[in-house]
């Protein structure tokens, strides 16, 4: 019911809002930037920006959301694929605010010291882009979603520029490390996106380009000027929230890919006693190494992800294994297959501290499962 009120809502306030010319602001009028705080979720996890415009004179209370993309047939393929359109929508502040109460989720509100015509060319601005031959954007995590692209709709629509300071990290933190602070809540998120993504994660972004992260576009703005002035004149808090929590788990990918490198490593240790080779254990573990390969040359070598290219995961997940399967039984294949592979994980191990792209550290026991069953292939 709560979301169907929503959506009611957001239906009414996108077709009630630019019907008509873009409305004149009054001099009552203020534009906001708002920055709410990591969810629960995933998706959310990140945060997430917004603008907001009022005039008590005109009757507007509107909220410019990057953010909102539509959720139809092709969404999980133009997911896949890389080619996942986000648009810009209008909703009300009430609404919007509704929502992020619900979700126990903080916003904070950054209001811009701009002149009327400065005000005026932004929401001229807005409603140009919100119609629906122009809402439409391609998103992409790190250069193009809802937080960086308000740093560059400001750049578009107002003719004085905005300075944004230095606000480099003297640690230098790649794009992978500024996400990392914020998957410390979700464990598994975490794997996933270091399995999926490749080098160019580990690129050190510049001060502009720490934006893409809702918060670092809140302290970005808290220093930046527009014609020698700050550009927030006002800063306030319109929700708080407790914060998100850690809580510790066996599931969890670090632990989890350890015990399961104990009990091979005893399994492969009885089965060497005995001069087995427990070929069930190696179809399971290379059938499943194999399938990791191939969705890693598929997001590197098929898809359009900018993120997923050069990943050196490809070095213990090799989707060749899926077709090696059947010749395990076969011995002048199988040895010198598994002494190349085992040759290649002792390589990666080794050199795990100083690859271009940083492993998570739940891959160490996963490469030493894959050591060990190569190591009793090529033994036996």
């Amino acid at each position: 019911m709560r979301l169907l009120y929503t959506l009611l809502l957001l239906l009414y306030f996108q077709f009630g809002f630019g019907q008509e010319p873009t409305p004149i602001l009054s001099n009552k009028a203020e534009i906001s930037v708002l920055t709410c705080s990591p969810g629960n979720q995933l998706y959310s996890l990140f945060g997430h920006s917004a603008i907001r415009v009022t005039d008590p004179i005109n009757k507007i209370d509107a909220v410019f959301n990057y953010g909102t993309f539509s959720f139809n047939e092709d969404f999980y393929f133009n997911f896949a694929m890389g080619r996942l359109n986000y648009k810009l929508s209008v909703s009300p502040m009430s609404g919007f605010m509704r929502e992020y109460q619900y979700e126990n989720r903080g916003v904070t509100e950054q209001r811009l010291d701009l002149d009327s015509a400065q005000k005026q060319d932004l929401l001229n601005f807005l409603d140009w882009n919100r119609q629906p031959e122009n809402r439409i954007y391609l998103y992409d995590f790190f250069y193009n979603n809802c937080s960086s692209i308000i740093r560059d709709v400001l750049d578009t629509a107002l003719t004085a520029e905005v300075s944004y300071e230095d606000l480099s990290y003297a640690s230098s933190p790649s794009y992978r490390n500024m996400i990392d602070s914020y998957l410390i809540y979700h464990p598994w998120g975490d794997f996933g996106i270091d399995l999926g993504l490749g080098t160019p994660c580990d690129k050190i972004p510049n001060a502009q380009e720490y934006m893409f992260l809702p918060d670092e576009l809140d302290r970005a703005f808290d220093h930046a000027q527009i014609e020698g002035r700050p550009i927030v004149k006002e800063k306030r808090t319109l929700l708080t929230t407790d914060g998100l929590t850690y809580t510790w788990s066996l599931t969890q990918p670090i632990p989890l890919f350890w015990t399961l490198f104990g009990i091979i490593a005893v399994l492969s240790a009885w089965g060497l006693r005995k001069g087995k080779r427990l070929v069930f254990l190696d179809v399971i573990i290379f059938l499943a190494y194999g399938a990791v390969g191939a969705l890693l040359f598929f997001l590197w070598f098929i898809t359009i992800h900018t993120a997923t290219a050069n990943n050196f995961n490809m070095l213990w997940a090799w989707p060749i294994h899926i077709l090696a399967i059947p010749f395990l039984w076969i011995e002048r294949i199988r040895k010198p297959y598994f002494m190349a592979y085992g040759i290649v994980l002792l390589l990666t191990l080794l050199s795990f501290p100083i690859l271009p792209q940083m492993l998570h550290m739940a891959i160490i026991p996963i490469v030493l499962i894959g050591l060990v069953r190569s190591w009793v292939n090529w033994k036996l």
